[in-house]
This record gives C-alpha cells, sequence and structure tokens, in this order.
C-alpha cells in the first residue's frame, strides 16, 4: 500500500484509542492513513461504512454513486436527512464527511459503475468495498477486483439477514467461488426487500468498515474464506465457508 507516512501530532490525538490498542499501534495507524479504499454505493451499507472509515483515519476514501435521496432511504441511511432529499448522495455525502474529518483525501464519484468506466476507476484503490446490493454489481465489482488485483470486502442485506466475506484476499476465494453465476445458492445474493428493519444495514455497515481496517492492518481473523450471515433480530451469527475454485479465476 506504499510507502508509510509519519503521523502528525494532530493525528495522534484525535486517534489516541486506536493507536493504544497492541493490534494496531501508531503503525498500524500509519497504515490506515496511508490506505485508498473505494465503497460502491453509499445506500444504508455504504454510507455507514463511510462514516467509520473517516472516523478511523484511512487516508483516501472514493465512494461512487448516482443516486438521489429520497424520503423512503431515510429510515435506514442515517447519513441523509429531510433537507437532503432531491439531492445527490454522493454531493451530500462529501459534504458530511468532510465536516466529520478534514484530515482525509475523498474522491467523490457521481457515476454507475459499469464495464467502460472500471478499469479507470479500480486501480487506483487497494480495497474495494461492495455496498451496492445490487447482483450484477456485485459480478461487475467482482470481476474487476480480480482483474486488477484488488481485495473486495462484500455486503449486502435483504429482510432481516445481513451477509458479510472478504474475497480475493491473499489467496483466497473469490465472490463467484461463492456465488457463481447461474447457480442457485441457499442464500441468494439479492432478493427484492418486502422489509427491513432500519439497523440491519447499520450493523452490516459496520462489519464492512471493521473487514477493511483488519486488512489494512494485517489483523487475524479476516471474513476470506467464508461468508457470515448475521440475523439482527436473533442475535445469531452463521458462518458458510467458502473454497478457492480456480474455474472462477
Amino acid at each position: 500500500m506504499g510507502e508509510l507516512n509519519t503521523l502528525t501530532e494532530l493525528e495522534k490525538k484525535r486517534y489516541k484509542l486506536q493507536i493504544m490498542l497492541p493490534g494496531i499501534g501508531a503503525v498500524g495507524q500509519e497504515k490506515i492513513k496511508n490506505a485508498r479504499v473505494l465503497v460502491v454505493g453509499i445506500g444504508g451499507l455504504g454510507s455507514l461504512a463511510l462514516q467509520y472509515l473517516t472516523a478511523m483515519g484511512v487516508g483516501t476514501l472514493g465512494f461512487l454513486d448516482y443516486d438521489l435521496i429520497e424520503e423512503e432511504n431515510l429510515s435506514h441511511q442515517v447519513l441523509y436527512g429531510m433537507d437532503d432529499i432531491g439531492k445527490l448522495k454522493a454531493v451530500v455525502t462529501r459534504r458530511r464527511l468532510q465536516g466529520m474529518n478534514p484530515l482525509i483525501q475523498f474522491n467523490m464519484l457521481n457515476v454507475q459503475l459499469n464495464q467502460d468506466n472500471a478499469g479507470a476507476i479500480i486501480p487506483g484503490y487497494d480495497i474495494v468495498v461492495d455496498a451496492t446490493n445490487n447482483q450484477s454489481a456485485n459480478y461487475l465489482i467482482s470481476d474487476s477486483c480480480m482483474k486488477y488485483g484488488k481485495v473486495m470486502v462484500y455486503g449486502g442485506v435483504s429482510e432481516m439477514q445481513g451477509r458479510l466475506s472478504v474475497f480475493n484476499y491473499k489467496e483466497g476465494p473469490s465472490f463467484r467461488c461463492a456465488w457463481p453465476v447461474n447457480d442457485e445458492p441457499g442464500d441468494p445474493v439479492e432478493k427484492r426487500l418486502s422489509g427491513m428493519p432500519g439497523i440491519l444495514p447499520g450493523i452490516t455497515g459496520s462489519c464492512l468498515a471493521n473487514e477493511v481496517v483488519k486488512i489494512i492492518t494485517d489483523s487475524p481473523g479476516v471474513l476470506s474464506g467464508k461468508v457470515m450471515f448475521i440475523d439482527v433480530f436473533g442475535y445469531q451469527n452463521r458462518f458458510v465457508d467458502v473454497k478457492r475454485d480456480p474455474a472462477n479465476f
């Protein structure tokens, strides 16, 4: 992820509690500062993950979305308020995050990721967070991450269940190893939502940010080789192992 930058006195003060942790320390915080992370989709999952990545000091944060904020978003996309309805998510997100932490470099991408622009966007980052909750986007992001050698942190939500995994990490499996195209997995990658508690993307989005920081700091327990299913009402997590299949690379 490039050469480390020395922490300033302001950064040492701001990130004091993280630096105190043996698993992070000053060296880990420097890695966080030097990291470049792209979040694709800034709805409930992505906007929450971005808030924590911003607060924890990820040095360069890109975020990509082309949607407008709608009133139905407000129950689960807590970065936005009533005054934001009708505005571009990317524009509002940049303003809010800059207010949270002016030490971060924010790259606003008010576009839709597609086959034509992925090659100009994905290579500029170390880690790509897939917060789209959209099946076609899942495969596009997965294929792009494999092509350019990037780690993919995947999250999804449906009804009362969150999903989380890490792909392309240290010779681990890819997204297609978990959900091959045209297969019928036990838990769908995407389905039309009939309802969802507002807290679900918040919990899952927090876990996404946590996995990103674990990857950056090379901490143990990264969710590679397994998918975690989160039951927010039952407080039960279920893990499904995923094996690397060379046919999916």
